[in-house]
């Protein structure tokens, strides 16, 4: 983490890290003539998130002047910040991190903006201003709902999700938050299955009491129970992340990605509950060897297969061979299917020569004759699905 960062700042990419693995979370990026870019930048997949962190002491002066003095300082500043930065990030194809490391924009066509600034130090005693502040619409948070916000949506696809919606929501209504902030939004937002249930609304007055009364809810109590199990593909990710950024994973030659990075990125797209699934299934599969099946497919996100698959490290070779030829037959079985992840390693227990993982990734839009014809030569030869399970159904997203 970036030595010059502030204590506030420090705190924000923290729980940035937590929420979206470090792999995406940047703090201090550098952007024009080598200055810094804004506070914080997650970028993975299409989504890019700009942060801006302001930490400025409220002082009441008993009337309107210390209200409009600390939002011009904490939130309009902060905003404008995060507009230069959007305005350097559409002209540009990458940004440099603070460690020198290059990390490749998405496609220009393709890129998702969001704006969030983090406005600390008015205790609440400010009526919180957000929504199109100008240029765009930009995500307030406070002391209050930073934790909530980043606590309860910790996948980037959850967290982008909800800040899409309420994007939406501010488009076609004008909110004004009764003593709270956009966590009591969050609230309403789980409460309805990731929606909002005002399509008719113009105005909408927020009460501060919401996300109080869902943190002692049955509801709440049931989410943090059904995501128990989510938090092992978490910690696989970080594993792929340790092992590969010092090993081939960024050629930094050619400033070019390679599969392995493309295939955590899918890994990093799974919403909680999938993940939840998708660590299921895999502990399943290796905790149960009376099975004797070799690979599990399991449904992820978005059509994205999951190939999880059993090899001894004694043959890596031959093991990453293998994972990559059973994701081409479950590419070619899966017509929805245009992406699969493989995920191969040891069978529980002993081994001579230690452990492993090895990762791959194939992303093939189109599917030929000449291909067909490869996977059902792989099947006939191999038998690679003679041994394999399949878990078709994936969660409610």
């Amino acid at each position: 983490m970036s030595e010059g960062l502030t204590d506030s700042e420090k705190f924000v990419n923290s729980i940035s890290e937590r929420a979206f693995l470090s792999l995406w979370t940047h703090p201090n990026p550098i952007g024009k003539k080598g200055k810094e870019l804004c506070d914080c930048l997650i970028v993975c997949g299409i989504h890019i998130v700009i942060i801006s962190v302001k930490d400025i002491k409220y002082k009441d002066t008993g009337d309107e002047a210390g209200w409009n003095r600390w939002i011009k300082a904490a939130i309009d500043k902060s905003a404008s910040q995060i507009w230069g930065a959007e305005r350097w990030l559409n002209s540009a194809n990458e940004f440099t991190r603070q460690d020198g490391r290059k990390v490749e924009l998405p496609p220009k066509e393709e890129r998702i903006i969001h704006r969030m600034s983090v406005s600390l130090g008015a205790q609440r005693r400010v009526m919180t201003k957000s929504g199109d502040l100008g240029n765009g619409v930009v995500h307030v948070c406070d002391e209050f709902s930073l934790g909530a916000i980043f606590g309860l949506l910790d996948t980037i696809t959850d967290f982008v999700g909800f800040l899409t919606q309420v994007e939406s929501l501010i488009s076609r209504a004008n909110i004004i938050f009764s003593g709270g902030g956009i966590e009591d939004l969050l609230a309403i937002y789980l409460l309805n299955n990731y929606s909002f249930p005002y399509e008719e609304a113009e105005l909408l007055v927020i009460d501060d009491t919401i996300f109080e009364g869902f943190l002692d809810s049955d509801d709440y109590k049931a989410i943090q129970k059904s995501y128990e199990t989510s938090y092992f593909w978490d910690r696989l990710i970080e594993h792929f992340i340790d092992d590969l950024l010092t090993d081939g994973m960024f050629e930094h030659g050619t400033g070019q990605v390679t599969s392995n990075q493309l295939a955590l990125v899918q890994m990093a797209l799974q919403p909680r509950a999938f993940r939840a699934n998708l660590s299921e299934a895999f502990s399943e599969f290796l905790q149960k060897p009376e099975l004797k099946i070799a690979s599990r497919v399991v449904m992820g996100y978005r059509n994205t297969a999951f190939v999880f698959h059993l090899g001894p490290s004694s043959d890596r070779e031959a093991r990453v061979q293998e994972l990559g030829l059973r994701c081409l037959v479950v590419r070619g079985r899966l017509p929805d299917v245009k992406v699969v992840v493989g995920i191969s390693r040891d069978k529980l227990g002993p081994s001579e020569v230690g452990y492993s993982h090895d990762i791959a990734y194939i992303d093939l839009p189109e599917w030929g004759d000449e291909l067909e014809q490869q996977v059902q030569t792989i099947q006939e030869e191999l038998g690679y699905f003679a041994n394999a399970s399949w878990t078709r159904k994936p969660p409610s997203a």
